[in-house]
C-alpha cells in the first residue's frame, strides 16, 4: 500500500502594531494552497506549534468574491476575530501580494465574527478596517477583590481603587475586563505571578459566555473634549503571558470609554501603546463613532502597521 506523501504549506511571520522588526506582536500567517485542506484538529495543532499569540491561516483567492477568508487561532483555541491578525494580514495582502496602491479601498477580510472592510495607505504603511462590533457592557461587573487575588501586586492599591471593573465584549465571543489603573509606575508594576481571575466572578449575559481577559489600560493625556486620548495599557493573562499587542482589546476599551462620554455622533480617537513594559512597543490606532444617540457604537476602525520578519515552508 502506497504511502502518502505529507503535504507542505508556506508561512510568513511578521510583526504587527509596529514599523520596526522585533517590536510589536509577532504573527505567522499559513497560506493555504487551492490543493491543500487542512482540518481544524491540523490547524490547531499549526497555532499550536508556532505558539504565537495567534495565528492566521490564509484561504486562496476565489474568482466569486474579491474578499478573502482567513481562520485566526491561538494555540488553545479557534477565534471569531482578533485585532493584531487583522491588520497583519491586511498589510501582507496589501504589499505583498501586489494590491498596494496609493490607498487600497476594496480590501476586505472574511472572518468567523463578520466581513471586514479596510484601506491600506502605501505612503504611511497602515492599514486601517472598520472591524465587526457588536458591543456589549455586561450588567455585572467583576470586583475589584477578584482582579486582586488574580494580580497580587494590586493589592498596595485597594483603598483608593473602585469596587468593580467592567465586562466589555467588542464582538460575542471576545471579552475582556476593563481595569483603569491611576498611574503608569501602578501599570508597570504589574506581573504574571498570580493566577486567572475565577471564572465564578465572570457574569457574562446569557449567550456571551467568551474567551475572557484582563485590560489594564492608564489614561496618559486627553484633548479638551475628550474626544482625542493617548491610553497605555497592558493584557496579562497566566494562560497566555503577556500579550505586545491586543486589538480587540483595544476596541473594546475604545468603545467602553467612548460610549462612557456618549455625545452624540461624535467620534474619539485613541491612540493606545501596549508591549512597552515587556520591550515590544506596539501602537494601535481606534477610532469609535457613536451613533445618533450617543448610546450605540456605530463604527470601530482599528488601524496600525505591519513589517514582515521572516517566511518558510512547513510540512503537514
Amino acid at each position: 500500500m502506497a504511502q502518502l506523501q505529507p503535504q507542505s504549506v508556506r508561512y510568513v511571520t511578521l510583526d504587527v502594531f509596529t514599523a520596526e522588526r522585533f517590536k510589536g506582536n509577532p504573527l505567522a500567517i499559513v497560506k493555504l494552497p487551492s490543493d491543500v485542506t487542512l482540518g481544524q484538529d491540523v490547524k490547531q495543532r499549526i497555532a499550536r506549534e508556532f505558539n504565537l499569540s495567534e495565528t492566521v491561516f490564509l484561504h486562496p483567492p476565489s474568482s466569486e468574491t474579491p474578499s478573502r477568508t482567513c481562520d485566526i487561532f491561538t494555540p488553545s483555541e479557534e477565534l471569531p476575530f482578533a485585532g493584531h491578525p487583522t491588520i497583519g494580514t491586511l498589510v501582507y495582502l496589501a504589499t505583498t501580494d501586489g494590491l498596494a496602491t496609493e490607498v487600497v479601498q476594496s480590501l476586505t477580510l472574511q472572518t468567523k465574527a463578520g466581513l471586514i472592510k479596510a484601506s491600506f495607505d502605501e505612503e504611511t504603511g497602515v492599514a486601517e478596517a472598520s472591524i465587526p462590533h457588536n458591543v456589549r457592557i455586561h450588567q455585572k461587573p467583576v470586583p475589584w477583590r477578584s482582579i486582586v487575588d488574580a494580580h497580587p501586586s494590586l493589592k498596595g492599591l485597594e483603598a483608593g481603587s473602585t469596587t468593580s471593573c467592567p465586562l466589555v465584549s467588542i464582538v460575542q465571543g471576545m471579552t475582556f475586563i476593563i481595569i483603569n489603573l491611576p498611574r503608569l509606575e501602578d501599570l508597570a508594576s504589574l506581573t504574571l505571578g498570580g493566577s486567572a481571575i475565577d471564572p465564578r466572578v465572570l457574569q457574562w449575559e446569557e449567550g456571551w459566555e467568551s474567551f475572557t481577559a484582563p485590560y489594564f489600560y492608564v489614561v496618559v493625556s486627553e484633548d479638551e473634549d475628550g474626544r482625542k486620548m493617548h491610553v497605555r495599557s497592558r493584557m496579562l493573562e497566566p494562560s497566555i503571558g503577556e500579550d505586545p499587542a491586543t486589538g480587540s482589546a483595544a476596541s473594546a476599551l475604545a468603545a467602553y470609554l467612548a460610549l462612557q462620554r456618549g455625545t452624540a455622533s461624535a467620534t474619539y480617537s485613541f491612540n493606545i501603546e501596549q508591549g512597552v513594559e515587556m520591550g515590544r512597543k506596539s501602537e494601535i490606532g481606534v477610532k469609535v463613532r457613536l451613533d445618533e444617540s450617543g448610546k450605540a457604537v456605530k463604527e470601530v476602525i482599528l488601524s496600525g502597521s505591519a513589517v514582515p520578519v521572516s517566511q518558510g515552508t512547513m510540512v503537514v
